[in-house]
């Protein structure tokens, strides 16, 4: 029987996800665990950039995913951002700072940033 676990953290509080051709904030992320299993049940709470819609996107993760949140959630580096990728029902990942994107955005005389 799965387990049901939602993790929040203040330090994890900049989480990206691209998935179709939109782009979502992400506020807080449900895993329903299932111990022993290759992947789990998750939702992840969202609002579309383009937009603000607030929605609900339900996906298979990996146990591999699933650890790469559970780490993230214990960075203690709020300019941490963590970018999500969904391909194929394949999740890519990767960590950027907020600090070096909005310097580099200056730089280059841009207004907005899109990752």
């Amino acid at each position: 029987m799965g387990e049901r676990t939602e993790t929040r953290s203040g330090n994890a509080r900049h989480v990206i996800l691209k998935c179709e051709e939109k782009l979502y904030y992400v506020s807080m992320i449900s895993v329903c665990f299932s111990e022993g299993e290759a992947t789990h049940k998750a939702t992840f709470h969202a609002r579309e950039i383009v937009g603000n819609q607030f929605c609900d996107l339900d996906f298979e993760i990996p146990q591999k995913l699933y650890d790469i949140l559970m780490e993230y959630t214990k960075l203690d580096n709020s300019d941490l951002m963590l970018v999500l990728s969904v391909e194929n029902k394949e999740f890519k990942w990767s960590l950027m700072s907020e600090n070096w994107l909005r310097h580099y955005s200056n730089l280059n005389n841009a207004n907005n940033f899109i990752v």
